[in-house]
């Protein structure tokens, strides 16, 4: 018998005995996502199976507590098992899997401490295929290769501790830069990404801002691998950096052009971004006005970071002129939650664009080109999109990029702005932004 199942529904959930629905509501939440089998499905077997007997034990009580009647008798039967049993002792320690994640932390951290980079990686990459969001881990893998990196561009010194030391001075300075070139190149195993609320909570109205990891893993999904090709990757920072490729001071064209873009009602325009879009700086990401148009950063493997918008449609048009100064820059289209949507991104260091959804947490190409032309030395584009029932058209400078339909849109009325900071820093700047209801 688990620890848990020891718990009545109210214990196990989290919340007193005079919670509301609403509460409950929340406590089952948080609790279903934090044992969902599927985060687990990395783990032990052990681990999984417990993972699934609490979920399933979670919702027995969700389903117990929402319904008056059914509470009411929940209560009654408690209320005398009560009285006819003595007191049961305290709940047990916290399952193993939090210890494991735990003690994985701690070894990272040990390794950090004494300098052993590329041991910390691997073991952070572990601890995130088991749960992306534990503590303060993606920072500090970021941190790490950050000083993998550093030691590798380093000149070789002529004193190093122990081992190593005499390992090195045999081996010779060509093969410490071999080494510490292949750790801090080799592509690895994909880390699970993140999805992380921006502080202003999941609600409907805009402006709403989410992190995610892309490759694009959320609560409950697994990691997914690259889907477009990538530059070498740029080295993690702690606070955003400059690109080589400085944003351009000249303002984008002001007017929208005639149709197909100015069919259907006006609901939204916005070449300021002043009123009504979020404005938060963090370590890793960005989102915020500056200079008369918007601005979205993302550090390397940081994910997806979007910032959107309510319209009270779900057939549009959507225009807007993107800058992509590093990275993956576009568009969020159809946005119901961090587990699904739409995104479509433009790529101009490799002349590529992207079409990916995101249905239950889990990410699909729904279609990925290259053209010469994306590959614009002011790499500034005008992306529209046209969404009509499941019909999906996009068009990138008066060329069609995708024409498709997609049988499983989100039912939703929400689209924003979004950078994809997968292997690369992401930076894109937004211009003359217009939505309009399709007639």
């Amino acid at each position: 018998m688990y620890d848990f199942e020891e718990l009545d529904f109210y214990e196990l959930l989290g919340v007193p005995r005079s919670a509301s629905p609403d509460e409950i509501k929340r406590a089952y939440r948080r609790e279903i996502a934090r044992y969902h089998p599927d985060r687990y499905a990395n783990a032990d077997p052990a681990d999984l199976e417990y993972a699934r007997r609490r979920s399933q034990l979670l919702t027995e009580a969700y389903a117990t507590l929402s319904d008056p009647a059914t509470r009411s008798a929940y209560n009654l039967n408690r209320r005398r098992s009560t009285r006819a049993t003595s007191p049961r002792p305290a709940p047990p320690p916290p399952p193993a899997q939090r210890d494991h994640q735990a003690e994985l932390y701690q070894q990272a951290r040990d390794h950090i401490d004494a300098g052993r980079y590329v041991q910390a990686i691997a073991v952070l990459r572990q601890l995130h295929q088991i749960n992306p969001f534990y503590r303060d881990s993606a920072e500090l893998l970021a941190s790490a290769k950050a000083h993998l990196r550093a030691r590798a561009s380093a000149p070789r010194r002529s004193t190093l501790p122990g081992t190593r030391q005499r390992l090195i001075l045999v081996a010779g300075t060509v093969v410490v830069l071999v080494i510490a070139g292949s750790a801090l190149w080799w592509p690895g195993e994909q880390e699970a990404p993140r999805f992380v609320d921006a502080g202003q909570g999941m609600a409907t109205v805009a402006p709403t801002i989410a992190l995610s990891p892309a490759p694009v893993a959320t609560m409950l999904a697994m990691p997914m691998q690259p889907l477009l090709p990538s530059p070498a990757p740029a080295s993690p920072t702690i606070v955003p950096t400059q690109s080589s490729h400085e944003p351009s001071t000249t303002p984008m064209p002001t007017d929208i052009p005639p149709s197909p873009t100015t069919e259907g009602t006006l609901l939204l325009r916005d070449d300021s971004f002043i009123k009504g879009w979020a404005s938060e700086r963090r370590t890793s990401w960005s989102v915020g006005p500056r200079n008369g148009r918007y601005r979205i950063t993302a550090e390397a493997q940081v994910g997806v970071i979007w910032s959107y918008r309510s319209v009270p449609a779900d057939d549009v048009s959507l225009t807007v002129d993107v800058e992509v100064v590093d990275g993956e820059g576009g568009i969020i289209l159809r946005f119901r939650d961090e587990q699904n949507y739409l995104i479509f991104t433009v790529a101009p260091q490799t002349g590529t664009f992207l079409l990916e959804q995101v249905r239950g947490g889990t990410a699909t190409a729904l279609a990925v080109g290259t053209r010469d032309d994306l590959r614009a030395a002011d790499r500034r584009f005008r992306i529209n999109a046209r969404i009509s029932d499941n019909q999906i058209r996009i068009v990138v400078n008066d060329q069609v990029a995708v024409e498709t339909n997609v049988s499983s849109l989100p039912a939703a009325s929400r689209y924003g702005l979004a950078v994809a900071a997968r292997d690369t820093r992401a930076e894109a700047w937004f211009d003359n932004l217009e939505i309009r209801a399709l007639p």
